[in-house]
């Protein structure tokens, strides 16, 4: 018999799909929404804002019950989820439906199942008062490389607070994880110079130059999936390049003035993300650039960095075996996508990731997380606040 989830588990988890949170909007309202809940439960709750003011990360504390902020154990996750544009859902991605043991809804698995979970049970912890503090960290812009959590992280170490651990509640199957790999994601900007494409010599082709990066890329690639040292706790076992988007010229003929594109790159934790950023740039600035500038001096190829997120690296799991002890499986798990563990792990803090659904369901139409999942994500989080 499956477990069920408690009624005020999957109200949260309602309220909190129907606030459209995509990346590309504010998540104001649902911080808000939930600020207040916290601030009614008697909790420390602080913003911190992006630039423009139009988005928020939460960070809110339930002191321990001598009253202490100090240590304790932080539950984290993000806000925003990602676009429902061009997919065909079944029903209302932004309302939340129940059928067949699964609820569905954008962001019913990434990752507002378990921040509903984790907002419904702060009343209990409210009323039980726990030895240690809990304390709630929500994020914004986590989809487009964890933008808003660095603010929110630098928040907490300016507040002394060294919580002993964090659970990040990414999907994972409620199995722990504790060892992601890195990611950078580029834009490439390459200027050349145009000229009719009878006569190629007078222009500068930044499309035949993005191409040679490009191709230098790929090689990359194949080199990482080449290389020993593999390590075969993750699938794929090695480091990854992919571009994901390309666009350049204006006419078929006419040399083509521009060329723009993305590309991304993810390490084993072993592998150093700055050295694979570094051979990329020393190939754009020792093999590309010079031939494109003896064409144009004025030719060129901008490389910028849009997205930076650290690997998480204690696959061990040592430190958190209280947490270990409470799930149904002993086994740490390694994964190829990446979270915002690594950035509390950069400060000091023990983190593993581990929430309901499953990472396969993420960022499809029709986003679900099973019922059970929810109820073992409600009696795990209940088992670990003490």
């Amino acid at each position: 018999m499956s477990l069920q989830p408690s009624q005020n588990a999957l109200d949260w988890i309602s309220r909190l799909i129907a606030y459209p949170t995509v990346s590309s909007v504010s998540n104001l309202d649902l911080i808000e929404d939930v600020a207040g809940h916290f601030r009614g439960l008697g909790m420390d709750v602080a913003l911190t804002r992006n630039d423009e003011g139009t988005k928020a990360n939460l960070f809110a504390t339930l002191p321990g019950r001598s009253g202490a902020y100090l240590n304790g154990l932080v539950l984290s996750g993000h806000s925003d989820v990602v676009p429902v544009v061009g997919q065909d859902w079944s029903s209302d991605p932004f309302q939340a439906t129940l059928r067949d043991g699964r609820l569905y809804g954008r962001g019913a698995c990434d990752m507002k199942g378990f921040l509903g979970v984790a907002t419904a049970l702060a009343e209990d912890f409210a009323r039980r008062q726990p030895e240690h503090p809990v304390h709630y960290a929500f994020s914004f812009d986590e989809e487009p490389g964890c933008l808003g959590a660095p603010l929110m992280i630098r928040d907490l170490v300016a507040r002394g607070y060294h919580p002993r651990a964090c659970v990040v509640g990414e999907p994972t199957d409620m199995a722990p994880v504790t060892a992601h790999k890195a990611s950078r994601v580029f834009e490439c900007s390459v200027v050349g110079k145009s000229s009719h494409s009878s006569r190629p010599q007078d222009g500068v082709n930044a499309i035949n130059y993005a191409a040679r990066i490009i191709e230098f890329l790929r090689l990359l690639a194949e080199s990482f999936r080449a290389e020993e040292g593999q390590d075969m706790a993750f699938d794929p076992p090695y480091s990854t390049v992919s571009v994901g988007t390309i666009e350049g010229g204006i006419s078929s003929n006419t040399v083509a003035p521009s060329c723009f594109f993305t590309f991304e790159f993810r390490s084993l934790p072993n592998h150093s993300a700055d050295a694979i950023e570094g051979a990329i740039r020393a190939h754009i600035d020792n093999e590309i650039l010079p031939l494109m500038r003896a064409q144009d001096p004025q030719a060129g190829v901008t490389l910028r960095r849009r997205a930076n997120v650290p690997a998480l690296a204690s696959r061990t799991c040592e430190a958190l075996d209280v947490v270990k002890a409470r799930l149904d499986t002993q086994t740490c798990e390694c994964v190829s996508y990446g979270t915002e563990a690594g950035m509390f792990q950069g400060v000091g803090i023990d983190t593993l990731v581990c929430g309901p659904g499953s990472i396969v369901q993420a960022h499809k139409p029709d986003e679900y997380v099973t019922l059970d999942q929810l109820a073992r994500c409600e009696r795990f989080l209940r088992a670990i606040v003490t």
